[in-house]
């Protein structure tokens, strides 16, 4: 409770005293005055802080450090159960491009048989397209 009234007493002052500067026309408040005077009250607070409410004991210490390496196993944790989904995406990946070259191979004997057939198809003659014709699809006279 007393570290309080110390801060509290200190704005006050503070206060007091620009309150006093401005009166006599020392601080004419513009932008670049305001940010001088909060970076020149931003020393002492951060030194009053500091030695009112210092946090860096032994324990709090330890406590960063404890939860530090916790990070750090989590860390590892993690990456191995990523690494290990990596390596499962990786192999997917590859089976499917396996699959994508047969395919690919199929698609290649496919084309080659569409050439040949439309290479056979120029050199018949009229009669030879008709039989073809009538095998595949039946005779359409007759029924």
């Amino acid at each position: 409770m007393k570290k309080w009234i110390i801060i509290i007493g200190s704005i006050i002052v503070v206060l007091i005293v620009i309150g006093v500067l401005h009166d006599a026309g020392y601080l004419n408040f513009k932008w670049t005055t305001l940010t001088k005077l909060f970076a020149a009250l931003a020393g002492p607070y951060m030194l009053m802080k500091n030695i009112f409410f210092n946090r860096n004991s032994v324990s709090s210490v330890q406590e960063v450090l404890d939860k530090s390496k916790q990070g750090l196993l989590n860390d590892e944790e993690h990456r191995e159960e990523y690494d290990t989904k990596i390596a499962e995406k990786e192999q997917e990946i590859q089976k499917l491009e396996k699959q994508i070259e047969k395919l690919d191979d199929k698609i290649k004997v496919i084309e080659y048989k569409k050439e040949a057939a439309v290479q056979e198809v120029t050199t018949m003659s009229t009669e030879q397209m008709m039989a073809e014709f009538e095998k595949m699809y039946g005779n359409e006279k007759d029924d």
